[in-house]
């Protein structure tokens, strides 16, 4: 079945629909990865606090000026004594520097952090397993609505640890935002590829990493010392992840489930008839309704899609491959170390320490800034280029930095040092600019194109899967590889950059302005399209739909 084409009719049922899936999802992905960054040290320190308090090094009700205990020559503070601090002992210094010490050198305090921070992406991983069955039983945006409850609770919970003089209520708080974040990561890239029309499909899906980029941003500017990131105001940045989430609620009601989810799933001819209307502005939906209903009789025989009909069937092979190598690629790019770490990661570069935290923000404005070309660029470039070309720029970056951060230990050039720091920025810039362009916006909504309906929710589900498994893993240990491996920690990243881009040349086919139809049966034919010249074919006329066996 053919669609015909036509004008895409910019809606405000689209428009508004699309806002509130990214403002209450993507925007609250990319706020929760930054919002640990620039109130680190602060937070750091409140761990090393309550540690002391605990251990009985410190009063409870210290007020943080008048007292001091006494530090050993290791740099850490005596178990048992305290008292003021002499200004003629060099051992000796003011409690708060003591701790602020102890919190960046102490392997404990470094385990806790990465904990806090990775812990996020672990019960990330887990929402991403429930997503599937979540979005066929309560719909993409049923889905969306449900679950924007445990973001409302993770923000109470963020909002108390000074209060409860207790860390692990923000490591509760990171768990339930990543379990959040995962459901609504899949709920959300299947809403926008459903509910757009195949000429805008790319630059929607681009909208979702744009607005990632935002809540990154916005959470950096919020975490400055001048906003909320103080020893007292630091909760206020996780306090700040509800006002999304009631922004969803209020507003998802208002716009239409996604047509295929309403016939295709749930055989609702009518109301996916209605829903088709508000988001096309045509009163004529038949076409799409029409290609709808072929692609749900081809696949009748079969009811539901499990994980384990997903990776048995030959056909699904290759797109399965290709949906997880693009997500595991794109984490382990490096991009949420740069994004989570990166006021560390300047601190090393040699950037001086007052300004590092408005460097950090400036990181994340050229993300969200080069995120905004990417949406006209995908639909006239198309994927294939958008994901090469710039990941080839991130490759070079990170080649560039491991060298200049290398000439910052060199002591005859230390009076070029300030060059070197400036020269460290710039590739980092231009890393994130490379991301922001392909690989960030991209793998989100191409595993949505690669797969029919039936298993696309099984497919977004196990891709993401990877996604924050990977994640998970650089979030725990990167901090461990940037005292390792020093100034070649990018090296890593290089690799699984260089790795990725061989994958993509050989592999990944071109989806623009191309049908979910006909990309899953070029598809189908598996690895054996390799052996033609130049990779994939863009499209393959006549292909049929080849039945689902488990």
């Amino acid at each position: 079945m053919v669609v015909t084409e036509r004008k895409v009719k910019y809606t405000r049922t689209l428009l508004f629909s699309i806002f509130i899936a990214v403002f209450g999802n993507s925007f609250l992905y990319g706020y929760s990865i930054g919002d640990v960054n620039n109130p680190a040290g602060v937070m750091r320190v409140f761990y090393v606090k309550v540690l002391w308090e605990r251990a009985g090094k410190i009063p409870k009700d210290w007020d943080g000026s008048d007292i001091s205990p006494v530090v050993a020559q290791n740099g850490t503070a005596s178990t048992t004594t305290l008292g003021p601090v002499s200004n003629s002992t060099n051992t000796s210094m003011s409690l708060l520097e003591q701790m602020k010490k102890y919190s960046e050198e102490d392997d404990f305090v470094e385990l806790l952090w990465s904990i806090t921070v990775s812990i996020f992406v672990l019960f990330g991983m887990i929402g991403s397993f429930m997503s599937g069955k979540l979005a066929e039983r309560l719909g993409r945006r049923g889905g969306m609505m449900a679950i924007t409850f445990i973001m409302m609770i993770a923000a109470v919970i963020g909002g108390i640890p000074i209060a409860a003089q207790s860390f692990e209520v923000i490591i509760v708080h990171r768990a339930l935002v990543g379990l959040h974040n995962g459901l609504s990561l899949s709920l959300n890239a299947l809403y926008l590829a459903e509910i757009s029309p195949k000429k805008i499909r790319g630059a929607v899906g681009t909208c979702q990493q744009l607005f990632i980029t935002v809540g990154i941003l916005t959470s950096n500017i919020l975490g400055v010392s001048k906003v909320f990131g103080t020893d007292t105001l630091w909760p206020g940045v996780f306090i700040f992840n509800a006002f999304p989430a009631i922004v969803c609620l209020i507003g998802l009601p208002f716009c239409p489930e996604s047509p295929r989810y309403l016939l295709i799933t749930k055989g609702k001819v009518e109301e996916a008839r209605t829903a088709m209307k508000r988001l096309t502005g045509y009163s004529d939906v038949e076409d799409e309704l029409d290609e709808m209903k072929a692609e749900a009789s081809k696949q009748k025989s079969v009811k539901s899609f499990t994980l384990k009909q997903l990776l048995v069937a030959p056909e699904l092979r290759l797109p399965v491959i290709i949906a997880c190598a693009l997500q595991a690629g794109q984490q382990a790019s490096g991009i949420n170390a740069v994004m989570s770490y990166s006021s560390f990661m300047y601190k090393n570069a040699g950037v001086p320490a007052h300004t590092v935290e408005w460097v950090v923000c400036g990181t994340s404005l050229i993300n969200m800034l080069t995120t905004i070309p990417a949406v006209p660029l995908m639909e006239r470039l198309g994927r294939r280029p958008l994901l090469i070309y710039p990941m080839s720029c991130m490759l070079v970056s990170f080649i560039v930095l491991t060298i200049f951060h290398n000439l910052q230990y060199v002591d005859h050039m230390e009076s070029h040092h300030n060059i070197f720091a400036i020269i460290g920025i710039i590739a980092m810039h231009t890393y994130v600019m490379g991301f922001a362009l392909g690989l960030g916006p991209i793998p989100f909504f191409v595993v949505g194109e690669i797969f029919r309906q039936e298993p696309r929710s099984a497919a977004m589900s196990i891709s993401l899967c990877f996604n924050w498994v990977c994640n998970f893993i650089l979030m725990l240990v990167f901090r461990f590889m940037q005292k390792g491996l020093s100034g070649y920690v990018y090296l890593p990243f290089c690799a699984v950059l260089l790795l990725t881009i061989i994958f993509i040349v050989l592999v990944v086919p071109e989806t623009k302005n191309r049908t979910f139809d006909d990309v899953a049966a070029e598809l189908s034919h598996g690895f054996r399209l390799l052996k033609r010249k130049g990779g994939l074919p863009e499209k393959e006329e006549n292909s049929e739909l080849k039945p689902m066996t488990s």
